[in-house]
């Protein structure tokens, strides 16, 4: 079952129907987030997202964020994201993203899974006539309560 929804996912993703040209981006992003009990975290993350149609994006994003002494935080989200503004930019704008996934706690030797699920808003700036973009966002949910930061990266 975990492997046809995994297929499904990552079929989800990349499928862009109607699509004129290569929509597959990929980025990085470094940010900080309320990830542990009391203490603020690092999160790193990786993120792979397909335009479906001219204003609705969906992809697929793995946070690891941790807090360099007790707790690190696995989090792997597919998301869905509306760009309602886009002031005339190709493949950029504002948008607001609704977010679900797992969060995997590790702290020493225990472990514990929770549901994740969250809202994401920010604003892409592409760059070299879309190749490439620049995205600050901060986004809320549970259970990681807030978290901003900033996405670099390019088309596929």
């Amino acid at each position: 079952m975990k492997k046809a929804l995994l297929c499904f996912c990552l079929l989800f993703v990349c499928t862009k129907p109607g699509a004129e040209e290569n929509t597959l981006r990929f980025g990085l992003s470094l940010e900080a987030n309320m990830n542990t009990y009391d203490k603020y975290t690092l999160g790193r993350s990786v993120s792979l997202d397909c335009q479906l149609f001219k204003y609705i994006v969906n992809g697929v994003i793995l946070t690891v964020s941790d807090d360099f002494t007790l707790i690190t935080v696995i989090e792997p989200e597919i998301f869905a994201r509306w760009y309602y503004l886009n002031l005339g930019l190709k493949g950029g704008g504002f948008f607001v993203q609704g977010d679900l996934g797992m969060s995997l706690f590790l702290e020493n030797t225990d472990s514990q899974v929770r549901g994740l699920g969250g809202l994401t808003a920010g604003f892409r700036y592409p760059m070299l006539e879309g190749d490439y973009f620049a995205e600050p966002y901060v986004r809320c949910g549970y259970p990681f309560i807030w978290g901003f930061g900033i996405r670099a990266g390019c088309r596929l």
